[in-house]
C-alpha cells in the first residue's frame, strides 16, 4: 500500500473562502486530513481539527511551500510519496486511489494541474506525458521519495531566498528548474487532474488560467483505468 505525506499551503485571507472548497474537494479525492501549512500568524486556523504550522512572520509563497516539502520529509521521512497541495483547488473523487494505481514517474514528479499551454504536449493522448519544463502551475505537486529528497537539497532551492527580487516568487518556476538540472522531468496529465479556482495569487498574481480539460469535481479518477 503506498504511504503519503501531504499537506495544503495556504494564507488566513483564505481561511473561510478557498480553502473549504479545497478541503472538500481533496477529502473526496482521498486526501483527507491535511496538514495546513499557513504563512500568518498563530492561532488564525485553530479549530478546524487539523494539525497547522504557523509561519510568523510570513515567509511567503516560496519559502511556505519549501518549508512544507521539508516538514513532511522530516515527519514521515518512510513516505513512499509527498504532495503538496494549494489552498486554490479542485479535484475529482478517488484521485489518491488513481495516483496509486500508477507507477512512480521514472526519475521524475507528477504536476497534477495541466496547464492549457502543456495540453497539446499530450498529442490526444489520455494519461502521462512529459511537459515541456517551462515552470506552468504548482498548484499540486507529487513526488516519489527520491524526487522529493532530490528537490529539498537542490543548490537553487537552497540558495532561491537570497535573491532580493524574486526570492519569495516564482515557486513554479524554480521547482522545474532545479528537478530540470538534477535529471528530472516533470510528468503532467490529459485530463488535468486538478483544477485551479483562484483568479489571483496569495502573492497577487491576476488572471490564472484554466485546465480545459478538467472533467468536474464529480467526475471518478478511477475511470480512467477502465479506458
Amino acid at each position: 500500500m503506498t504511504t503519503w505525506a501531504y499537506g495544503v499551503t495556504t494564507v488566513p485571507e483564505r481561511r473561510d473562502t478557498l480553502l473549504p472548497r479545497t478541503l472538500e474537494s481533496l477529502t473526496a479525492a482521498g486526501f483527507d486530513r491535511p496538514r495546513l501549512f499557513v504563512d500568518g500568524p498563530p492561532g488564525t486556523h485553530d479549530g478546524l481539527g487539523l494539525e497547522v504550522s504557523y509561519r510568523s512572520p510570513k515567509i511567503r509563497a516560496f519559502g511556505n511551500f519549501y518549508l512544507a516539502l521539508l516538514e513532511l520529509l522530516i515527519r514521515q521521512p518512510t513516505a513512499d510519496r509527498y504532495a503538496v497541495f494549494q489552498d486554490d483547488l479542485a479535484t475529482y473523487r478517488n484521485l489518491r486511489a488513481y495516483l496509486d494505481a500508477c507507477e512512480d514517474p521514472p526519475r521524475g514528479y507528477w504536476n497534477l494541474y495541466t496547464f492549457p499551454h502543456n495540453l497539446r504536449r499530450c498529442n490526444g493522448h489520455e494519461g502521462w506525458s512529459h511537459s515541456d519544463q517551462m515552470g506552468k502551475g504548482a498548484v499540486a505537486l507529487a513526488f516519489p521519495r527520491d524526487a522529493a529528497r532530490t528537490l529539498a537539497t537542490q543548490h537553487q532551492m537552497v540558495t532561491k531566498s537570497e535573491d532580493p527580487k524574486r526570492g519569495w516568487k516564482n515557486l513554479d518556476g524554480c521547482v522545474v528548474t532545479a528537478m530540470k538540472a538534477m535529471g528530472y522531468k516533470e510528468y503532467i496529465h490529459n485530463p488535468s487532474l486538478v483544477q485551479h479556482t483562484g483568479d489571483e495569487s496569495s502573492i497577487g498574481n491576476h488572471g490564472h488560467l484554466k485546465a480545459d480539460s478538467f472533467r468536474g469535481e464529480e467526475y471518478d479518477a478511477l475511470e480512467i483505468l477502465k479506458k
